[in-house]
């Protein structure tokens, strides 16, 4: 089993969903006697054909956007794997509610024995189960109820799809970064940078010069060592920039002229 492929084929089976309303990719991906869970208490679908079933008469009236998703797996065996997807999606409702929610979406793999359309047996790794959670964000009034439910999730501004980029973590999870979350990076060696996001910080198998060609357009290289989004420029003086989470990066004097005339650009 490809283990990387389960992963990249679950995060694109939520973006496929939740970005184009499209479920094919998960119905193409799952065995026939699959177990699905969703997010309500009882909600529950066994079999493939009672799935299809339930999406064809399901009117779907929200819209949806993603934000970073990070992604994990276990092998738990040389032929299983699970494959947990956490991330921030926000639905558009009819009534106008804009209303975010931390998602982990869970699929267990294994390979299977099948057929392909040339009538060779071959074997090709399939969702067996799928299990989907909404926790709940934590409020810092809260104890034991989530008494503040509503400050935390509801009516919250609108957001706009944003461009993303796929990374590997040093800690071996896979993230799917929107550009608009980064503030900024540094390169720590020669394949190692990172990622100062608005809600965390991680660290990724990745040259900033690949960084770099990955977000052009909306990124700006002001060092040799860092990337800023020019969106979170407080102030700029000689030879230096500040950014609104309140880190100080340097201009090389030779570039201060170039790099300036980009950000006030902005």
């Amino acid at each position: 089993m490809n283990f990387k492929e389960c992963v990249n084929t679950s995060i694109r089976i939520a973006v496929e969903y939740y970005e184009n309303n499209n479920a094919e990719p998960y119905f193409e991906h799952m065995s026939e006697n699959v177990k699905w869970y969703g997010i309500a208490i009882g909600q529950k679908i066994h079999g493939l054909d009672n799935l299809k079933k339930a999406w064809s008469e399901f009117s779907n009236t929200i819209t949806f956007t993603l934000g970073n998703i990070e992604a994990e797996y276990v092998r738990t065996s040389p032929a299983t794997c699970e494959v947990m997807l956490m991330y921030v999606v926000t639905g558009h409702y009819p009534n106008g509610d804009v209303i975010p929610a931390f998602q982990r979406l869970q699929f267990s793999w294994a390979d299977v024995s099948c057929i392909d359309d040339k009538g060779n047996r071959q074997r090709q790794p399939r969702i067996f189960m799928v299990h989907i959670s909404h926790p709940i964000e934590y409020h810092k009034d809260d104890y034991l109820y989530p008494d503040h439910y509503n400050e935390l999730y509801k009516n919250t501004k609108t957001s706009v799809q944003e461009p993303r980029i796929s990374l590997l973590g040093s800690d071996g999870a896979f993230y799917v970064v929107t550009l608009g979350s980064v503030i900024w990076i540094e390169s720590t060696s020669e394949h190692r940078c990172i990622l100062h996001l608005r809600d965390k910080t991680i660290t990724v198998r990745c040259s900033l010069s690949d960084l770099e060609k990955q977000t052009e357009g909306t990124l700006i290289r002001v060092h040799s060592s860092y990337i800023i989004n020019p969106l979170d420029v407080k102030a700029v003086w000689r030879f230096k920039v500040e950014l609104s989470d309140g880190t100080v990066i340097p201009i090389p004097e030779k570039k201060y002229t170039a790099v300036k005339s980009k950000l006030v650009g902005k």
